[in-house]
């Protein structure tokens, strides 16, 4: 309660409804800030404000990102420290829960300097980023103290310069000099601002760039050299081109198994992998394997790349991105398997569409799970300006409405546009409130089928459609959207077709203020193309190459596509 009465005082505080959705916010706020120095924190309760937050700073944690949680604890003398369970009010050991989750996590038993809490909270955005925890105690910040905030705090942006990687970039260099078909993968560990800045050299280059799903917005969907999203659930034509490079150049992407395919030995197979990486237990994980691994911190490294990497005047990579480009046009955007059910949108020509409606200037939120973030990945077509943020590695439901407050909390003068499904939204849907308080310019579009789509195309796929939990007639019960946004006062729209074909949607998708759009999908609706996994009868699964989607292309198109496989 002291904190809170002091950051009254000093900062803009938002209230929310629930301390998930202060972690979520506050982690999308600090990405989308990510081209200047504004962060925002959060505080939350003792006990379970503290057991509440955990998923949030989960997913900070494996996404790499900046996140300082202050948490509340029982006053000092009424600690328990490992002997009772519980003796103070609402006392746990928030700091052992948090310490896996963390780059530091601390309790605080008595009073700090400012450079001391500004230490800490600088180990979040040091090395690889992660969240920093900090338990305070009660009596420490009801402490009267002398010494007062400095009365100008001045914000150090410059980076350290790390060790020399000349050896490093003459290496790499020789490997591009003999190679026919690179492709850089760019990853979330490099800065947005340093591949901005790289952009015109790398474009001399003339190879092409492949982008993980964090880093969707780095270049836009019609750039020459954008080679697109390969990953189990990514672009078709990307996973063929990124499986068809001689030379992979990972900066700042952990090579995860959703990126490489759980097949990860087939990953790149008949190509060299070079990895960049601060973090060296990545570096020596063993899928997949390494050709070249370069202990170093992606930006660092990319900015002595550029100025140090001396292109050999006989290679030519045109060849290889006139392939690409023939990959990418010879292949629908959205799979013609995605069939489209009577009064019902199909997703991917919805959010294929959304893009086409959108301007360089919007933020868009694409959730973080389920067929609406499947969609989205393989089938929007991002413009250069445009900020996309996600949360991938924890692939949590009930991410998107949060993100999106965050998001649109950092630039309320942009448009903000959510895009998740129904079982996701639900689970946050309280938050609705937090969009209407603070008058967010926020269009949620929902792909509404009625349940968890992802559980029951599992369910059907794997267990002969043996259905639990996952709509309403095996036990999962969802709400009435439109009287939802009627109860908060919001203008709502169905759309069971393309959102062009509806007056009321275009003109809420341009109007001020929060609007929420209900697209109807059918809940038998695919979403393909995918990486398939056969069920053994031993019940081990074995899955296919990235490149392998269902469903399969046929033998003619596959031969002239599969050149170097």
């Amino acid at each position: 309660m002291h904190l809170i009465e002091s950051a009254r005082t000093r900062m803009k505080c938002i209230a929310v409804v629930n301390e998930v959705s202060a972690g979520i916010a506050a982690e999308y706020f600090n990405v989308t800030n990510r081209e200047n120095n504004k962060r925002a924190i959060v505080i939350v309760t003792a006990g379970p404000g503290i057991t509440n937050v955990v998923t949030a700073v989960a997913g900070a944690w494996l996404e790499s990102r900046e996140l300082l949680v202050i948490g509340g604890q029982a006053r000092t003398e009424f600690l328990s420290r490992g002997t009772v369970r519980q003796m103070g009010h609402q006392e746990i050991d928030g700091v052992s829960i948090l310490g896996s989750l963390t780059n530091k996590s601390v309790r605080v038993e008595t009073p700090l300097k400012f450079d001391e809490i500004a230490k800490l909270a600088a180990i979040s955005k040091n090395g690889r980023k992660g969240p920093v925890f900090m338990e305070m105690c009660l009596d420490v910040t009801a402490t009267e103290v002398n010494f007062e905030l400095p009365s100008n705090i001045q914000n150090n942006n410059s980076k350290v310069k790390g060790n020399s990687f000349h050896k490093e970039v003459k290496k790499l260099s020789e490997l591009i000099n003999k190679s026919s078909r690179p492709m850089f993968l760019v990853g979330g560990g490099l800065d947005y601002n340093v591949f901005k800045e790289s952009l015109p050299v790398l474009r001399k280059l003339g190879i092409p760039i492949a982008t993980t799903w964090n880093t969707v917005d780095y270049l836009d969907y019609d750039d020459g050299l954008f080679a697109g999203r390969p990953n189990t659930y990514g672009m078709r034509w990307s996973n063929i081109a990124i499986q068809q490079s001689d030379l992979l150049i990972s900066i700042g992407a952990r090579l995860g198994l959703q990126q490489t395919g759980f097949a990860w030995d087939e990953f790149v197979p008949n190509g060299k992998v070079v990895q960049v990486d601060i973090d060296k237990f990545e570096l020596s994980k063993a899928n997949p394997g390494i050709d070249l691994k370069i202990l170093a911190d992606a930006g660092e490294f990319l900015n002595e790349f550029v100025l140090g990497y001396e292109k050999n005047s006989e290679v030519n990579f045109t060849p290889w991105i006139n392939f690409i480009s023939e990959i990418k046009g010879s292949l629908p955007i959205v799979d013609p398997g995605n069939q489209l059910f009577d009064g019902h949108a199909n997703p991917f020509k919805v959010v294929y569409e959304l893009g086409t409606l959108l301007n360089s200037n919007d933020q868009v939120t694409c959730c973080s799970s389920g067929g609406s973030y499947t969609s989205m990945m393989q089938a929007f077509p991002q413009q250069t300006g445009q900020l996309l943020t996600n949360n991938k590695a924890l692939a949590s439901m009930g991410y998107g409405l949060a993100g999106a407050i965050g998001t649109s909390l950092a630039f309320p003068e942009k448009r903000t546009v959510l895009v998740e499904g129904d079982g996701g939204f639900s689970q946050n849907l309280s938050e609705i409130g937090t969009v209407v308080n603070n008058k967010l310019n926020l269009k949620m579009f929902i792909f509404s089928n009625g349940g968890y789509a992802s559980i029951r195309i599992s369910q059907k796929a794997y267990f002969d459609g043996k259905y639990i939990g996952c709509d309403v007639t095996s036990g999962l019960q969802l709400p009435s959207w439109p009287e939802i946004f009627d109860a908060y006062g919001i203008p709502s729209v169905e759309i069971s077709d393309l959102i062009t074909n509806n007056n009321k949607a275009l003109d809420l998708l341009d109007a001020p203020g929060p609007a929420a759009f209900i697209v109807k999908i059918h809940e038998d609706q695919p979403f393909l193309p995918k990486v398939t996994s056969t069920l053994s009868s031993d019940g081990s699964m074995k899955s296919n190459p990235i490149h392998l989607m269902n469903p399969p292309l046929d033998s003619a198109l596959q031969s002239r596509l599969f050149k170097y496989i």
